[in-house]
């Protein structure tokens, strides 16, 4: 029997609290939860709860939460993404209803954060909560409990060491912590690591049944006995597959692990979907919504696809292109969707069925690979819509074999392995932890590494010293820390690079370059900052072909002096060309070029130039910072302006209108056209001039007037 909603304020949660639970529709526990409460969940005891997708673990983190800010203390929700932190923000504003203040945070970590002490729960990525422990708020002292969800992201070799030294630097400060993970092969250990008791279940609310296609017998197979003929082959597999699922009246996720394929195959299928499909059932509005807020050639490439039930779904679309394909699909609107694994990780989107791949090329080994178990059951996980289905079907639809697709079936998870161990994770942790002073000496590192996962799965602390030593040293060397009688402290070069979340190699690589140029120019900065290790591992895949294109551009620039020139490591030289091409690109967005064109050129999505703006827009703020710490003067008021540029996409000579909300790029450039170029300039214009400008009516007129008047009295 589960536990009914007003039982939880015997546990100690708040009875105001149960009525917004019944409001919606949350009369009773499930078991995953009922579970939960049972361990300790509102007696501040540290919990990890490992189950599937959609079994009701978001919900464990919001009691804990509530519970802890409706005491007086505050709570934080943290997630990988920021499209998660949307989503999960906007579900916890149900809460206000308590008088409980909720809040967001995803970027900007130079800024301290003291703010959102006037929260009582604020949703977080781990980035930017790990960057609000290094400058300890005022506020750290009310923290009673801390949701870490996706904890399995701790094997990721990117965000993992992040998510590791948040909760080693929290363990001990008797902060709740609330770990929520999908199935894995070692909760134990986890739950072991956060000193934490662990709550495991297989209870889905949606029965998932999972199979495989036998293509040489036309045959699905489902694992609890059942079979469906397939009829002729349609292009490939998946083509096939969904043709038939929608066939079968099933709504359908199609996982594929590559963007062009996924943009093919959904070509592909609605080739075969039925004409009076063709903007039926309400999909004129979201083609319309498509068309106003998506780009050009997304609107050109989704709209006949999207008109006919059809649409694909991966990082190189802009978020308005993604946001139409979700809402339409969630409205069933738009029936199939061909999809990249980062679906799986990140927006909730459940489907009927959902086809799964389970082979993705290795650009080392030169050939398709089995994907891991853990990543099949993340995109398998997605089937099965709660309040709609009454089971969930996952097909595998590229196994070699029956028996490589039951591996996947019937096989476990594999283990989380730590991945703070690398000496990138190491040096930015261990500079952190001295510049925040939460660490004055070796012995002080020593004992908050021994909280973490890599000391619990090493189980060597001779081991995680000689590192740590290493380490040290080289922070000393490159003058980020100083020694004084055994007490580390950080330079001023070291805390600005703590503070701004860059990794300390990015700030001795940058100065490197900085140290033979005093006056770069827009194209030099750029580079330079893309030959960081910081853009670097994030930097959007443009093809071999392109970069080839602009080699020879690259050395005529190096021997012009407008980049850095080339260096003799086969290594570095590659990225320093893969840089350049980047920095030209990014040229091309804060010179107001069309995101089209640039599209074009490079060969990558709007949602590419968006991310990679958005890094760089970080990066050179971040180095504007500490090239004033390193007292060079052209590169911080260079870079600092760019890093705006880059934020908007404008011309430098636009920097001041987009100070005013509702002017972006393309409404920035008009009014420089019509010869309103400040704030001054804006304030004075007659209100028929502004109106008289495409895209600005009447009432958005007299309010950047308004604003443009406010910043000028500000200044006065």
């Amino acid at each position: 029997m589960f536990v009914r909603v007003e039982d939880l304020v015997a546990e100690g949660f708040p009875e105001p609290g149960v009525g917004v639970l019944r409001d919606r529709g949350i009369v009773e526990l499930n078991p995953v939860q009922e579970a939960a409460v049972r361990e300790g969940l509102f007696r501040g005891v540290n919990l990890v709860v490992s189950s599937p997708t959609a079994s009701g673990k978001t919900l464990v983190g919001e009691l804990a939460l509530v519970s802890a800010a409706y005491g007086g203390g505050m709570g934080f929700y943290l997630v990988p993404l920021r499209a998660l932190a949307s989503e999960i923000y906007m579900g916890l504003r149900v809460w206000e209803r308590l008088g409980l203040r909720i809040g967001v945070t995803t970027g900007d970590y130079v800024d301290r954060g003291e703010r959102l002490g006037r929260y009582d729960i604020v949703v977080a990525t781990y980035e930017r909560f790990d960057s609000l422990l290094r400058h300890r708020p005022g506020w750290l002292g009310r923290l009673r409990a801390v949701v870490i969800d996706e904890l399995h992201v701790v094997g990721d070799p990117y965000r993992g060491p992040v998510l590791e030294m948040i909760a080693a630097r929290l363990l001990g400060s008797g902060t709740q912590i609330i770990g929520l993970s999908a199935t894995i092969g070692n909760p134990g250990v986890l739950a072991e690591w956060l000193g934490a008791r662990l709550v495991e279940s297989s209870w889905r609310p949606v029965r998932l049944v999972e199979g495989y296609y036998d293509q040489r017998r036309r045959l699905i197979v489902f694992a609890d006995g059942r079979s469906e003929r397939v009829g002729g082959r349609v292009y490939n597999n998946a083509v096939t597959l969904a043709l038939h699922s929608l066939s079968q009246g099933h709504q359908v996720l199609v996982f594929v692990h590559s963007r062009s394929r996924a943009e093919k195959w959904a070509e592909r299928l609605a080739e075969h979907m039925e004409a009076q499909d063709t903007l039926g059932g309400g999909r004129a509005g979201l083609v319309e919504a498509l068309r106003s807020e998506a780009t050009r050639g997304e609107y050109e490439k989704l709209a006949p696809l999207i008109a006919r039930g059809v649409a694909y779904h991966h990082a190189g679309l802009s978020a308005a292109a993604r946001r139409v394909v979700e809402e339409g699909f969630r409205e069933r609107l738009i029936r199939a969707v061909f999809a990249t694994p980062t679906l799986a990780a990140g927006v909730n989107l459940p489907a009927r069925r959902v086809l799964v791949s389970i082979k993705r090329y290795d650009p080392v080994r030169g050939y398709s690979a089995g994907i891991p178990v853990f990543e099949y059951k993340q995109m398998a996980g997605r089937a099965g819509r709660p309040r709609f289905d009454d089971i969930g079907e996952s097909i595998i639809y590229d196994a070699r074999s029956p028996s490589e697709a039951r591996r996947y079936i019937e096989g476990g998870a594999e283990p989380v392995e730590s991945r703070l161990g690398n000496q990138r994770s190491l040096r930015i942790h261990a500079l952190a932890l001295v510049a925040s002073g939460e660490a004055g000496d070796l012995e002080g590192l020593i004992s908050v590494f021994a909280k973490t996962l890599l000391s619990i799965q090493y189980r060597s602390r001779r081991y995680v010293e000689n590192m740590l030593r290493d380490i040290v040293r080289w922070l000393i060397r490159h003058g980020f820390i100083r020694e004084r009688e055994g007490v580390l402290e950080a330079t001023e070069l070291g805390w600005v690079t703590a503070s701004t979340y860059l990794d300390p190699l990015s700030t001795s690589r940058y100065l490197g370059y900085a140290a033979e140029k005093s006056d770069p120019g827009v194209l030099w900065l750029l580079h330079a900052s893309a030959m960081t290790p910081d853009y670097a591992r994030s930097m959007p895949y443009i093809s071999s072909r392109i970069i080839d294109m602009y080699e020879e551009e690259a050395w005529a620039m190096s021997s012009d002096g407008e980049i850095p020139p080339p260096p003799r490591d086969s290594y570095e030289y590659d990225l320093w060309v893969k840089a350049y091409v980047h920095a030209r690109m990014l040229l091309d967005w804060v010179s107001e070029k069309p995101v089209d064109e640039i599209t074009g050129v490079y060969g990558v999505g709007p949602g590419d130039i968006y991310s990679a703006k958005e890094t760089m827009a970080w990066i050179t703020g971040a180095l504007s910072r500490v090239a004033s710490a390193a007292d060079l003067r052209d590169h911080a008021e260079g870079l600092e302006k760019l890093s705006l540029r880059l934020e908007h996409g404008v011309r430098e000579d636009a920097l001041e209108l987009i100070r005013i909300r509702g002017i972006g790029r393309v409404r920035a450039r008009l009014l420089i056209n019509n010869g309103i170029r400040s704030l001054r300039d804006l304030a004075s214009a007659p209100l028929e001039k502004l109106v008289s400008i495409p895209g600005i009516g009447e009432r958005l007129a007299l309010e950047i007037k308004r604003q443009a008047a406010e910043l000028l009295r500000g200044e006065a």
